[in-house]
């Protein structure tokens, strides 16, 4: 799959972008140096769900040069762990240093409306941990060989994924911009199903926001050498006492309207790597 990549394009990237849900048009003023249909490459996995598109797109952010990808695969997609994560490892192919991942997720702190962007400070990783570990060792034993481009030095256990040094400065560029934004936990779940009541209630105490995305690209990245910063848009509000009924269309449309916010994140992010 590289190799088809490379026959469409010879650019080398500083970073990785990938957009949420509904967020794939939030950097559309920036003009693609090139764009490559990800359907054209054959056997490289293509997103399904509405508000998520299949071009990687290189463009320059801040003078980074990035890989923007428009969209992400999910895991409830019926994709595998290896095949969601085959965009942070072409990035890393094509040059990238550093990774900023953003997502659309329901709020959880009582402060939070639908709108807001929050800064991930820390992750917590609910999705499929153990065959994760299990396929990280796999891949940390077989790919030198295969891609010696890559570097797979493990976070120390204990290591925030989310690089808090890079975070720091992106919020103090952010707020510089005016741009209002909270910080806290990303809960990270399989999905595809909006939370109970029951289930809101417990994430609640564990964090702030909650998504079916994110922890796993933002482990691989570390994984793969690069820092990640990483921001939630948030679309919705989980209950807490009674269920409410929240469609993925619902998702899309609050995220176009929050998409500026989530462009001024990766701006500061890409400015401050």
């Amino acid at each position: 799959m590289f190799r088809q990549v490379r026959s469409k394009t010879s650019a080398t990237v500083e970073g990785i972008v990938i957009s949420g849900s509904g967020l794939n048009k939030a950097l559309e003023h920036y003009p693609a140096e090139e764009m490559i249909d990800l359907h054209e490459i054959e056997g490289f996995p293509k997103p399904t769900v509405k508000g998520h598109s299949s071009f990687l797109r290189i463009v320059e952010i801040e003078g980074k040069r990035v890989a923007h990808y428009t969209g992400r695969c999910h895991l409830y997609e019926g994709f595998t762990l290896q095949e969601s994560l085959a965009q942070i490892a072409l990035g890393k192919l094509l040059g990238a240093g550093f990774t900023v991942l953003t997502n659309s997720a329901g709020g959880m702190h009582h402060s939070y409306t639908a709108g807001d962007i929050m800064l991930i400070t820390d992750t917590l990783n609910l999705m499929l941990r153990p065959v994760q570990r299990q396929w990280l060792a796999k891949l940390t034993q077989t790919v030198r060989e295969q891609a010696s481009e890559l570097d797979y030095g493990r976070a120390a256990s204990g290591e925030n994924i989310i690089s808090t040094e890079w975070r720091k400065r992106t919020a103090q560029e952010i707020a510089a911009r005016g741009i209002p934004f909270h910080q806290g936990v990303y809960i990270g779940l399989t999905g595809p199903t909006f939370e109970t009541p029951a289930e809101a209630r417990m994430y609640r105490k564990f964090g702030e926001a909650v998504g079916m995305s994110t922890v796993h690209e933002a482990e691989f990245a570390r994984v793969c050498g690069m820092p990640v910063a990483a921001c939630s848009l948030i679309t919705n509000m989980l209950p807490e006492s009674a269920a409410v009924n929240v469609s993925h269309d619902e998702v899309v449309h609050a995220a176009a309207i929050g998409a500026p916010r989530v462009a001024e994140f990766i701006a500061a992010a890409c400015k401050m790597a």
